[in-house]
């Protein structure tokens, strides 16, 4: 049978474990996964635990497969630079629908540089665009990876900075190359350094 909170599987013995909401797929929301279930469909499931005295058997269809959240983090460890396309910008965060079917969540506050007002944050996208960014963490309730142009762009410059056989004016170039990523969200052109900056 099928109710609010999950799937009975009948199984051998006349026994029947329940599927939770939560344990029906790995990708789609339980109230939207449920749909595709209906009473004499056969299925496979994982037990997932067995309560004796309570005569409970929980059992787990996703369970059967790997969460493909896991092999996504494996293959993209933390601190890697990915690439997406913005699909929503919303109040706080930009959601980027990233390779293999995952979505990436770019707080605002990690598109402008620290200081910028809400409205530059919300002009440094668009809908469409394509973005890049590092991976901070996976955050397990809302399945999303978390990510940071911040941080990509900081590497960026960390790396020119540690480029060897930089002449005396590196230090000059350096600071520059961090206006020039200042300045690209703010949209105005970069000034000439002072003589002897």
């Amino acid at each position: 049978s099928i109710t609010d909170f999950g799937i009975f599987i009948g199984l051998d013995g006349g026994i029947d474990g329940l599927v939770h909401l939560s344990d029906i797929s790995w990708d789609q929301p339980g109230e939207q996964a449920i749909r595709e279930y209906r009473k004499g469909n056969e299925v496979e499931a994982k037990v997932l635990s067995v309560d004796i005295e309570r005569e409970r058997v929980s059992l787990g269809i996703k369970q059967c497969a790997e969460d493909p959240a896991a092999t996504w983090m494996r293959e993209h460890p933390r601190d890697s630079t990915v690439s997406g396309t913005v699909a929503e910008i919303s109040g706080r965060n930009v959601t980027v629908q990233l390779e293999g079917g995952m979505t990436g969540v770019v707080p605002l506050a990690e598109l402008a540089p620290p200081g910028a007002d809400a409205e530059l944050r919300q002009q440094a996208v668009k809908v469409g665009e394509t973005v890049e960014a590092k991976v901070r963490t996976f955050d397990r309730k809302t399945r999303a990876i978390v990510l940071s142009v911040r941080d990509r762009e900081r590497a960026e410059v960390d790396a020119y900075k540690a480029q060897p056989d930089q002449s005396a004016e590196a230090p000059k170039i350096s600071k520059s190359l961090g206006g020039l990523l200042r300045d690209k969200w703010i949209g105005r052109k970069s000034p000439a350094p002072e003589d002897g900056a």
